[in-house]
Parts: C-alpha cells; sequence; structure tokens
C-alpha cells in the first residue's frame, strides 16, 4: 500500500513549505514506501508545483488556505485531508459563520502599507513558532489575499477528513463545521489553535493512518 500512495502537501497563506516539514517526517515515518510532493505559493521565495508523479493515488493535505488551493488543482485526489482549512473563508448571505469582508479588506489595506508587519500578527494570532522571513512577496501575498476573499467551493469531489481545533483564531469551530457538513466528509476536533498541528503533527499523523486504513481496508 505504501509504495501506491502520494501525499501533496500545502502550506497556507503567509508560510512557505517549511512549515509542512514536521508533519512530512511523521508522515514518512508511517508511511515509508509514500512520495512527498510539496507545493509553495511562494510568500517567501520562488514559487513551486510539483508534478505529481503518475502510478500513485494522490491524497492532498492543506493546512488552511493550502486545503483549499489543493482542491482548486486540476487533480483527481484519493482523498483530502483538511489541516484547519476551510472551503469558504468570508461569511456571505444567509451564511454568517467566517470572517467579515471587510475585515479582510482591512487586512488586504494594511498588507500594502506594511506587509511584514501585517503577516507577524497573523502568525501570532496563528500560533505560529517559525519566525517572519526576511524575504517576503508582497504582490503574491496579496493576490492570494484576494483569493481568498472570494473563495467559496463545493465540498471536495472525494473521501475527506477535516481537522478542525477549538482555540483557532483564524477558523472557528463554527465555520469548519459549516464548510465540512457533506455526507462524505468527516470532521475530527482535535486539542490546540490554528498551527498546533504544524508545530505538534503526531496526532495529524494519526488521523491521516485512520483514514488510509478505511481506505484501503
Amino acid at each position: 500500500m505504501n509504495s501506491m500512495i502520494g501525499f501533496a502537501l500545502c502550506h497556507g497563506w503567509s508560510f512557505d513549505a517549511s512549515a509542512l516539514a514536521p508533519l512530512q517526517a511523521a508522515l514518512a515515518r508511517r508511511f515509508p514506501g509514500a512520495a512527498f510532493a510539496v507545493f509553495d505559493l511562494g510568500f517567501t521565495g520562488a514559487a513551486h508545483t510539483p508534478v505529481l508523479a503518475p502510478g500513485r493515488e494522490w491524497i492532498a493535505l492543506g493546512h488552511s488556505y493550502g486545503f483549499a488551493y489543493l482542491m482548486q488543482q486540476p487533480v483527481v485526489w484519493k482523498a483530502a485531508v483538511s489541516i484547519n482549512g476551510f472551503t469558504r473563508f468570508c461569511r456571505r448571505p444567509g451564511r454568517p459563520e467566517g470572517t467579515p469582508v471587510r475585515l479582510l479588506d482591512a487586512m488586504i489595506e494594511r498588507l500594502a502599507q506594511d506587509p511584514r508587519a501585517t503577516v507577524a500578527d497573523f502568525h501570532q494570532r496563528c500560533g505560529a513558532a517559525q519566525e517572519v522571513p526576511e524575504a517576503l512577496d508582497p504582490p503574491s501575498l496579496r493576490h492570494h489575499l484576494g483569493q481568498l476573499r472570494e473563495l467559496d467551493l463545493a465540498p471536495p469531489a472525494c473521501p475527506t477528513l477535516a481537522l478542525a481545533t477549538p482555540d483557532d483564531a483564524i477558523v472557528p469551530l463554527a465555520l469548519a463545521r459549516a464548510c465540512f457538513s457533506a455526507p462524505d466528509v468527516t470532521l475530527q476536533e482535535l486539542a490546540g489553535d490554528h498551527a498546533r498541528l504544524l508545530r505538534e503533527p503526531a496526532d495529524c499523523a494519526l488521523a491521516v493512518s485512520v483514514l488510509i486504513e478505511k481506505l484501503y481496508a
């Protein structure tokens, strides 16, 4: 089974591929024959879109905005794992869960004036362990923040595991529950803040292994 599986990983807004390294290592220990493809959206350096090797059954694992980004790629996923992710971020008429659009607009405005302070404040709210890199790419940050503002995706068309945490200041549980209520989705609540499952990936890796056992049972 291990030789059939591939994990495609994508980080969230303002982070980079290094944020996923602990999770990748935890998954590699559980699935030593699995392939890994790590996306980098280019917020702190060059963007990288890996080629997903044929002959593997690819499982999408995205943290925060990274989940929605993966769901928009032209890939037939074997399964998907949302780590503090969402299919919609802002509130919409009749759907009050999420961030008010005006707050995201204010963040976009501040980003234009002081990118570093905007990212630093966001990382603090996330509970991120890593320092804000010296090199930031404001155009990329602005583009994807605009994408996030308009985001409103249909439920994933594959078996999906959504991991959410009660102390998440970015994606409240109410939003996670609203995004992941479809029949083919399992919503699992774990302890911690928005970035805890990246800092301490053991719980996430265990949940992924349970999902894979069910897929290949």
